[in-house]
């Protein structure tokens, strides 16, 4: 295996696993958020209605 091989694989899984660990981070925050929406405000959305 090449010098820099090892290192490289290293960083790409590392970069992997943070961004996954933000998205589900961040998928967390969302869920929470629409958990305390206000949901009688919301109005029903018709894609014809202009």
């Amino acid at each position: 295996m090449p010098d820099g091989l090892g290192f490289l694989l290293i960083m790409i899984a590392v970069i992997i696993v943070y961004t996954i660990a933000k998205v589900l981070q961040y998928v967390r925050l969302s869920k929470k958020q629409w958990d305390e929406v206000d949901k009688s405000k919301l109005k029903e959305w018709d894609d014809e209605e202009w």
